[in-house]
Parts: C-alpha cells; sequence; structure tokens
C-alpha cells in the first residue's frame, strides 16, 4: 500500500465520538480513494500504531499523539483533550500520503481485528533491503542524489538546536499557562461584575437613590448595554490564549518527535557498524580453518573443515549484501532528513505560528471592539440619565 506524495486524492478522516465502557474508545470515520472507512480504537492503538511506524520508517517523522496519563483516564476534561490531539495526528498523517497509505496505517483504519498489536505485529518483517526498496519508491526525487558534508552537518545542527530548544519550550509552556489561566479569570470576573454584580447593586441598591425610576438602571433596562454585555461573554467562551498554549504543548510532542527520527538514523548507522564488525569475525573465522587452524567456534560447528568453510562463505556473501543495502539506507536516510523531513517541519511550524497568530488577532479585534461599545454605550446611558 505504499504511495508516494504525488497522489492529490482527497482524505477526510475525522475522530466523530468518544464512548467510556471499560476503556476509552475513539470512533474514526472517513473516506480515501481505497474506499470509506469506520474503527474504534484506544489510545493505546494509537501509541502501538506510533512505535510501530518508527520501527518500519527509520528517519521519517512521525506525528506525535498526547503523552500517556498516570490517573485519570476516563475524565471528560482528558478525553476531549486527547481527542483533539488525536484528531490532529489524523490529519497531519493525511498529508504525509507515504505513511497514510502504508500497510501499517492502514491496518489501524481498516482491520477488522481489535487487537491492533497483534493485527501490526502481523506484518511482514521487513529486511535492509526491503526497507531500502521500499524508501526509493516512496522518495523517487530523493533517487540518485549525492550525499554531501553539508547535508550531515545540516542534520545534526537541527539535532542540537532542537534537543536546546526542549527545555525552552517546556518553560515557555508553563508561562504561557499562566497566562491563559489570568486571561480566564479576567473574562470570568467581567462578565460577573456586568451580568451579576453591577445589575444587583442597581436594582437592590441604586433604585432607591433613583427614586424607584427603573428606566434609570444602565446594566438593567440599557438594551445596548446588556446585549454587547452578552456578546462579550459568548466570545469569552473561547479563550483565545489557549491556541498559543495548544500549539506549544503540540510543539514539544513534535519536537521530540523529530528528535527521536534522528536519532533512528544513529541507530541505523551503529547497525551498519555492528555488521561491519561481523564481516570481519567471518573472514578473520575463513582464514584461520582456511590455514588448518582449530577454532572455538569450529569445534562446536557441524561439518567438516571444507564444509565448515561454505557456511561462512555463505554468511560473508549475505552480510556483504546487507551492509550494501545498509549503506545505501543510511544514505536515504541522510537525503529523507535533510531535503525532506527537515525544510517540511521548518515550513509548518511557521505557517501554523502565522496561523495561529491570524486567528487570534481577528477574535481579540472582535472582542476588543464588544469592550469599546460596550463602555461607550454604559457612558451614552449614563449621559442620558444625567440629563434627566
Amino acid at each position: 500500500m505504499d504511495q508516494g506524495q504525488e497522489d492529490n486524492s482527497p482524505i477526510n478522516i475525522e475522530i466523530t465520538d468518544s464512548k467510556i465502557t471499560k476503556h476509552v474508545s475513539y470512533t474514526i470515520k472517513g473516506n480515501d480513494k481505497i474506499g470509506s472507512f469506520e474503527a474504534e480504537r484506544r489510545y493505546n492503538d494509537f501509541h502501538i500504531l506510533r512505535v510501530t511506524l518508527q520501527q518500519r520508517w527509520p528517519a521519517c517523522y512521525i506525528p506525535p499523539i498526547p503523552s500517556k496519563a498516570n490517573f485519570g483516564n476516563n475524565e471528560p476534561k482528558l478525553i476531549e483533550d486527547r481527542k483533539r490531539f488525536l484528531q490532529y495526528f489524523l490529519e497531519q498523517m493525511a498529508t504525509l500520503r507515504y505513511l497514510y497509505f502504508s500497510d501499517e496505517f492502514q491496518t489501524f483504519l481498516r482491520t477488522k481485528n481489535q487487537d491492533i498489536e497483534k493485527a501490526l505485529q502481523g506484518l511482514p518483517r521487513q529486511s535492509v533491503m526491503e526497507v531500502c526498496q521500499k524508501y526509493k519508491n516512496c522518495f523517487p526525487h530523493l533517487n540518485n542524489k549525492e550525499i554531501n558534508t553539508d547535508m550531515t552537518f545540516k542534520i545534526s545542527s537541527f539535532q542540537t538546536y532542537l534537543t536546546k530548544s526542549v527545555k525552552q519550550l517546556e518553560t515557555l509552556k508553563e508561562q504561557v499557562k499562566v497566562v491563559a489561566a489570568s486571561k480566564k479569570a479576567y473574562t470570568d470576573q467581567f462578565n460577573n461584575m456586568t451580568q451579576a454584580l453591577v445589575p444587583d447593586y442597581e436594582k437592590n441598591i441604586l433604585i432607591e437613590y433613583v427614586n424607584q425610576r427603573p428606566e434609570l438602571l444602565i446594566f438593567t433596562n440599557n438594551n445596548d448595554v446588556g446585549v454587547t454585555a452578552r456578546a462579550i461573554k459568548d466570545a469569552s467562551n473561547v479563550n483565545n490564549y489557549e491556541l498559543i498554549l495548544d500549539m506549544i504543548r503540540i510543539e514539544c510532542r513534535e519536537v521530540d518527535a523529530f528528535i527521536g527520527a534522528m536519532e533512528s538514523r544513529e541507530f541505523m548507522e551503529k547497525l551498519k557498524k555492528e555488521n561491519y564488525s561481523k564481516l570481519k569475525e567471518y573472514e578473520s573465522e575463513k582464514a584461520k580453518l582456511i590455514a588448518g587452524k582449530t577454532t572455538l567456534k569450529s569445534i562446536f560447528t557441524k561439518g567438516n573443515n571444507q564444509e565448515q568453510v561454505a557456511v561462512i562463505d555463505k554468511k560473508i556473501q549475505d552480510t556483504t549484501q546487507e551492509i550494501e543495502y545498509n549503506n545505501q539506507v543510511c544514505d536515504l536516510i541522510v537525503l529523507v532528513l535533510c531535503v525532506d523531513e527537515i525544510d517540511r517541519f521548518k515550513k509548518n511550524k511557521q505557517r501554523k505560528y502565522y496561523q495561529i497568530l491570524q486567528k487570534i488577532s481577528q477574535a481579540e479585534a472582535e472582542l476588543n471592539q464588544n469592550y469599546l461599545k460596550f463602555w461607550n454605550d454604559v457612558v451614552k446611558g449614563t449621559e442620558v440619565e444625567i440629563e434627566n
């Protein structure tokens, strides 16, 4: 099911509901070029899917999912929070066509087996050769590209930058959390004052001072003031600063996920070195056998000297071939990170930041217009009553 990035067919995918039984499950519905789908998946299913993708797509950025909770998994606020972040995960996956149409993700979406871990474990194991071929098919624009030192420097520099930014993001997240809470506290107190406290003062205290003339009560009888106050209350149900908090929360997870992708490159390099060491051992063993020496391994190996040499020759051949594919995969990983992943990650961060700023700016500008209208209406009301 592996597909390249050229495919632009529409994908619709949405978490439509969450259900609480023994565990919390999320209903996923949608359609793509394969057809429609509907599935119920638990948080742990998403976690298993992501781990599987990391293992089978080394150095590819796998969008993060929300972190595990130590307790309170059935709390409505946590369920809704997870639902929102898991929806973001699915949307991000839909933009990465090679991952979306991969065997792993399509198994997650479409298998009738409720044991997602078992279903994913049932996928054929991948050899290094198969990983190499898969990457060549999914990233054809990288074929025949040359690796240079600038590319490896770009990867190591960005990895260093992201590692340093983790602590800064965590600190910033806590600071924005305080600011967002202060924003909510202010709007709650404003709404309480304009919707309850001041109207109560007018009806219970001021009414005597204006000689029982209710038409002189500004907050109680002035329609413009009341309508604008209610508009402010409705608008303040959404705390726009929470959008920045969500952005930083997601970015903390995304940065961690991207660091993980780059670390998998290091794992593949380590695997390559291990294969080289293994090849040297086989060649050394073969040289000793040809020289007629008895080795510890030969003592516990079946067959005569010639048969043992033939077995080692086969191991040398297989290991040499694996090293060849290993080298190709390592080169492809550098290209995937340098040419695709890093630049796409930066552009997505930039685009998302600007989109959120636009959304907040528009909402806050509208809210401030309502605040300005509200106080102008109050002033007009008092001017009229003073004249009376």
